[in-house]
C-alpha cells in the first residue's frame, strides 16, 4: 500500500489578490531572450515557484508586472547567474541585468557548477531602500568575514568580532526597516556562533529562535537554521535518546510522541519552530537514510495532518514531493519529445516492457565511451527491453550523423538541456540511466550504467522470466 499526502490543499495564506510589483528596463546583450524568474517555495526543500517571465525585445526592453503579498526574494538563473532581488508589495523597479554570459560546454555538463550569484542592480534606488541596505550590508559583512574567517574562527571571542559587531550595528543604527534589521541580526547571529565554534549554540538558539517569530523567507534567518539543524535527526539517533527517537519514527509515527520528546530540549519550548526543526530533521533524514522512507513518510503525513501552521503543511508537502521524486518504487515522470524523425513519442507508449532509459549527449567524452556499451547490451536485449536514449545535444543534425555514423539503432529523442524532463529526472550529470518496468513503475533510480554491471543486475531480475531472451524483436 503507497500512502500520499493530500495534494489538495490550497495554502491558506495565498492571498487571492496579491499586490503588484512592476518591472522593466533595458537589457540589449538579452535582446529576443526569455527569462523566467522565481521565488523559493520554502528554504528547506528549495524548491522553485515561478513568478513572471520577461519577454525582452529587439531593442532589449521588457516590461511586466505580477503580484506578491510579502517582502519576497526573487531570481532568476540564466547563463552563469544566479540573480536576485528583494521585490516588496507595490514596488516598481527599473532593474539593471549583467552583461549576459553564457555557460560554456564545460560548464553545462559540470555537475559541480556554480552559479555566480548577482544581486541584481535597481536604478535609482536610495540609501534607505531595502535591496540598497542590503547589498551595502553584505559588501561589508562578507568582505570582513572572508578576510578574517579562520583568526574568527580560531581565536573566537578574543579576536576582533565584537568590534566588527559592534561598529556595523552603529553603522546602521538609525535604519528604520524591519526586514532588513532581521537580516542584520541573523547575520551577526551567525559570525557569533562561527566566533563560539558552535559551543553555546543551544543558548544562541533561545535568544535568537524559541520567542522570536519564525521568518520562513528571510535568507539570514534561514541560512542559519539551517546550519544549526542540517541532519538534525540523524545526528539524535547517535546520542542518548537515538533509540527513542528511532522507535518513535519507525515503529508508532506518531507526531505527537515525536515533539514530547523533543521538547525535553530547552530552546525547542516554542511548538512553532520546534515543528519547524522536525520538518528539517524529517527532509534531511530522507536523503541521509539511516531511517526508512516509508516511516519517515508516514510521519510526515501526521505532521501534515495536524499542524496548526498552514505554511507547514506546504513545507511538508514539498518535502514529500521532492523525497519520493524518482524514489525506486514510484512512478516514472512522463514524457512526450520528438525522435530522429521529429515524430512526438510518449513515456507510455513503451508501457509492456522494460525501459532502460538513458540521458545523454554526444559531445560529452563519456557519453560517448558509453554508447558501444550500450549497443551490445541492445543487441542482447531489445526481447524484452527497450533501450531509450534522451539527448540534450543543440545541433540534431550533427548528433543524427553521429547516431547514423555509429550504427546505433535503439531509440533515440531529443530534449533541451534546461528542459522539464532534465529537471523531472534530476539529471545532473551525462550519462545518467534509470530502469523502468512494464506498469511504467522506476525499478532502479538511478540504474547502473554498462560499465557498472548493469547487465548482472538485469540478468538477475529477469534471467528466469518466461520467454528470456529469445525474442529478439527490434524497438525501433
Amino acid at each position: 500500500m503507497k500512502y500520499f499526502l493530500l495534494i489538495s490543499y490550497i495554502f491558506l495564506s495565498s492571498v487571492l489578490f496579491g499586490t503588484e510589483v512592476h518591472i522593466f528596463g533595458n537589457a540589449k546583450t538579452y535582446s529576443g531572450n526569455e527569462l523566467i524568474f522565481y521565488k523559493y517555495s520554502d528554504r528547506i526543500t528549495f524548491l522553485k515557484e515561478q513568478l513572471f517571465t520577461i519577454e525582452i525585445d529587439a531593442e532589449g526592453n521588457f516590461d511586466t508586472k505580477f503580484e506578491i503579498n510579502e517582502i519576497t526574494y526573487v531570481f532568476g538563473e540564466f547563463g552563469v547567474y544566479h540573480a536576485y532581488f528583494y521585490a516588496e508589495p507595490g514596488g516598481e523597479y527599473e532593474i539593471l541585468l549583467p552583461e549576459f554570459d553564457e555557460k560554456d560546454e564545460k560548464d553545462l555538463f559540470n555537475p559541480f557548477f556554480e552559479p555566480e550569484a548577482v544581486h541584481l542592480g535597481i536604478k535609482g534606488m536610495k540609501n534607505t531602500d531595502l535591496n540598497y541596505l542590503i547589498i551595502d550590508f553584505d559588501y561589508y559583512f562578507f568582505r570582513y568575514l572572508d578576510l578574517n574567517y579562520l583568526e574568527i574562527y580560531s581565536g573566537g571571542l578574543s579576536s576582533d568580532v565584537d568590534t566588527f559587531i559592534n561598529n556595523i550595528d552603529l553603522h546602521y543604527k538609525d535604519i528604520d526597516n524591519q526586514y532588513f534589521n532581521e537580516y542584520k541580526r541573523y547575520r551577526i547571529a551567525a559570525l557569533k556562533n562561527i566566533a563560539t565554534q558552535k559551543q553555546y549554540e543551544k543558548a544562541l538558539v533561545y535568544a535568537y529562535f524559541t520567542k522570536a517569530p519564525v521568518l520562513y523567507d528571510n535568507p539570514a534567518y534561514m541560512e542559519l537554521f539551517n546550519n544549526i539543524y542540517a541532519d538534525y535527526f540523524d545526528e539524535y539517533l547517535t546520542g542518548q535518546n537515538g533509540a527513542t527517537l528511532y522507535a518513535i519514527i519507525n515503529y508508532g509515527h506518531s507526531i505527537s510522541r515525536l515533539k514530547k520528546l523533543l521538547n525535553q530540549n530547552f530552546e525547542l519550548k516554542g511548538p512553532q519552530f520546534r515543528e519547524l526543526v522536525i520538518l528539517k530533521g524529517l527532509n534531511d533524514a530522507f536523503a541521509n537514510k539511516n531511517l526508512p522512507w516509508l516511516p519517515l513518510l508516514l510521519t510526515l503525513d501526521s505532521v501534515y495532518l495536524s499542524t496548526k501552521f498552514p505554511l507547514h503543511q506546504k513545507i511538508a508537502q514539498n518535502i514529500a514531493d521532492n523525497s519520493l521524486s524518482m524514489a525506486t518504487g514510484t512512478i516514472a515522470p512522463p514524457f512526450e519529445l520528438p525522435d530522429t524523425a521529429d515524430n512526438m513519442k510518449e513515456l507510455y507508449d513503451f508501457r509492456g516492457k522494460y525501459v532502460y532509459l538513458h540521458f545523454a549527449n554526444t559531445k560529452t567524452y563519456t557519453s560517448q565511451t558509453e554508447f558501444g556499451l550500450i549497443k551490445n547490451l541492445y543487441e542482447r536485449y531489445k526481447g524484452i527491453c527497450i533501450f531509450i536514449t534522451i539527448l540534450t545535444d543543440e545541433d540534431k543534425e550533427a548528433a543524427r550523423k553521429f547516431i547514423t555514423d555509429n550504427e546505433l539503432h535503439w531509440q533515440f529523442l531529443f530534449t533541451e538541456i534546461n528542459s522539464k524532463v532534465i529537471s523531472s529526472y534530476n539529471v545532473v550529470t551525462y550519462p545518467t540511466y534509470y530502469l523502468i518496468d512494464a506498469d511504467g513503475t522506476l525499478l532502479m533510480s538511478p540504474a547502473p550504467s554498462p560499465c557498472d554491471n548493469f547487465e548482472t543486475y538485469f540478468f538477475k531480475l529477469v534471467g528466469g522470466n518466461e520467454g528470456g531472451f529469445g525474442n529478439q524483436n527490434d524497438d525501433k
